[in-house]
């Protein structure tokens, strides 16, 4: 007959060995932290000033950096060219014509579900910082969000003090899954980074120990490593008195600072400038370019310093471009449809699903890009959204080719030397329809609709209609054209003098800021 010492060994035994396995099930029946979301969103940024896609000049060595660690999608298409109902769409997975947000000012439909409001609902803590009024809470973009700063004018614009922020943000709410969007404004018209941005690309300035020195910072070999240049803790703009000072003879930015001609004569090219002068601003807009990269790196390096790299879905976007002597226009957008306006830089990383230095030279849309990201956090979709996941792409793999379409912003009371533009409302507005090689406009004309085709790969610039000379072309293009403008239930509604009268009801930080940037006068 066993002793009751072994019969206690052995009960022990078999407890332990109960008690461990029972530990090990509930390890396992823990599911793992979801990745957190890292979103950058930066106002009127051009795909083809990156330097990662050609560009000569050495603009974004932290967006480089962060591509080579992840995906960088070079054919990136906005849906339109206007901040609001872009970034909406970044936010929904719809177009313009169903998520409804069509003009500045506008508010998104509160039966609209969002990213951050699919992300909230999914545990994740949301924060917002912008410096736009158009993004204030009127707009509703803030549905779904727990922190929505959206600063005044006197609290500034420039990328150091929304960088800051957003580092503090991050050291104290990492210890939760979290989805943090930051919105940069500074490559917005007047364009006025500090010195030595401001004349960084000057040729009379190209030995100036300022500018030598920060040319240094960004060529250095950093490696993986982020680190914004001491630089980045100067004040930026929007204030031209902070360019003036390197470019007192610059005719158009006097004719800005002093209004010796309406903001619409220089916009619409009707104000006639030397070569020279027009380059400069040109300059300015890759200087503050630069200044919002710095510090963006200091964004991604508050990343790196909490250990939070191979925890976070990294994606930093333009919302779209700026024309700078395309077309007819300079140094805006809004009005017209063209890739310079259009295209913009789309770069994401998350390590252990997306690999390192892909590239892929697809066309994908903004209109991919909450579906995208919910899909990469293991998060349920969105429904009934008109956007597709590029996870597939992302990862290397492959998806069906899918167009991309667009719409302009409406006829502006406030800017009448435009010409191009002959209803007000949204009957007056540019469609467009986009392949890889194929662009097909339609510009709505009381007398005959007027049609553009551009052969993207041959004539990237747009610059020869192929409408008349290729029926082929227009004809696989238009029936497209038509079903998304058949989708549109407000295709011709004229909501011109309510959306007047809430311009003219904006409360004084807000009008200063906007006439500031442009937007009135």
């Amino acid at each position: 007959m066993p002793s009751s010492r072994l019969i206690t060994s052995a009960f022990l035994v078999v407890v332990t060995a109960l008690l461990a396995a029972s530990c090990e099930t509930a390890e396992e029946s823990v599911p793992p932290r979801r990745a957190n979301l890292l979103l950058v969103t930066i106002e009127t940024f051009r795909a083809d000033r990156m330097h990662a896609n050609g560009y000569p000049r050495l603009t974004t060595p932290n967006l480089d950096r962060l591509a080579n660690q992840g995906v960088n999608f070079q054919q990136a298409v906005a849906q339109a060219p206007f901040t609001l109902p872009s970034i909406a769409t970044v936010m929904t997975g719809l177009t313009p014509p169903l998520h409804r947000v069509r003009n500045h000012p506008a508010s998104l439909p509160p039966e609209i579900e969002t990213l951050a409001e699919r992300l909230s609902a999914a545990g994740y803590q949301t924060a917002a910082m912008t410096r736009h009024s158009w993004l204030r809470r009127k707009s509703a973009l803030d549905q779904g969000f727990d922190e929505y700063h959206n600063n005044t004018f006197s609290a500034g614009l420039d990328a150091r003090s929304l960088s800051l922020a957003a580092s503090d943000w991050l050291r104290a709410n990492h210890e939760q899954p979290f989805f943090l969007w930051i919105h940069f404004l500074d490559p917005h018209f007047p364009y006025t980074p500090g010195y030595p941005y401001s004349t960084l690309y000057a040729p009379q300035n190209q030995e100036d120990p300022q500018v030598l020195h920060l040319k240094s910072l960004l060529e250095r070999d950093l490696g993986d490593e982020f680190l914004p240049t001491p630089y980045a803790d100067l004040s930026g703009g929007p204030y031209l008195d902070l360019v003036l000072r390197d470019y007192p003879e610059n005719a158009a930015l006097l004719d800005f600072a002093l209004r010796r001609r309406s903001r619409g004569e220089i916009f619409f090219g009707q104000a006639r400038y030397p070569e020279e002068s027009l380059q400069e601003i040109r300059d300015l807009y890759d200087g503050a370019v630069v200044y919002t990269d710095d510090n963006l790196g200091r964004v991604l390096a508050a990343i790196d310093e909490l250990e939070l790299a191979n925890d976070t879905l990294v994606a930093v976007v333009g919302d779209h471009g700026e024309a700078l002597g395309e077309h007819g226009l300079y140094f805006t957008h809004d009005f017209s449809l063209y890739d310079e306006m259009l295209r913009v830089p789309l770069v994401m990383r998350m390590p252990g699903r997306i690999p390192a230095g892909t590239v892929v030279k697809q066309q994908v849309a903004l209109v991919d890009l909450a579906p995208t990201f919910l899909d990469l956090l293991g998060v349920d979709p969105l429904r009934d959204i008109e956007g597709v996941s590029l996870a597939p792409l992302a990862e290397g793999g492959t998806l069906p080719f899918h167009p991309a379409f667009a719409e302009s912003a409406p006829y502006r009371r406030l800017f009448p030397e435009q010409t191009r533009v002959y209803y007000e409302g949204n009957l007056g507005k540019w469609r467009m329809i986009r392949t890889e090689r194929w662009k097909l406009i339609l510009i709505p004309h009381p007398d005959e609709n007027i049609y553009e085709l551009y052969d993207l790969e041959s004539d990237p610039g747009e610059t020869k209609n192929l409408y008349d000379q290729l029926p082929g072309e227009v004809g696989k293009l238009m029936p497209l054209l038509r079903e998304w403008l058949a989708s549109d239930p407000d295709r011709n509604v004229d909501r011109t003098e309510e959306e007047e009268e809430a311009l003219e009801a904006l409360d004084p930080a807000a009008r200063q800021q906007l006439e500031t940037l442009g937007y009135i006068h």
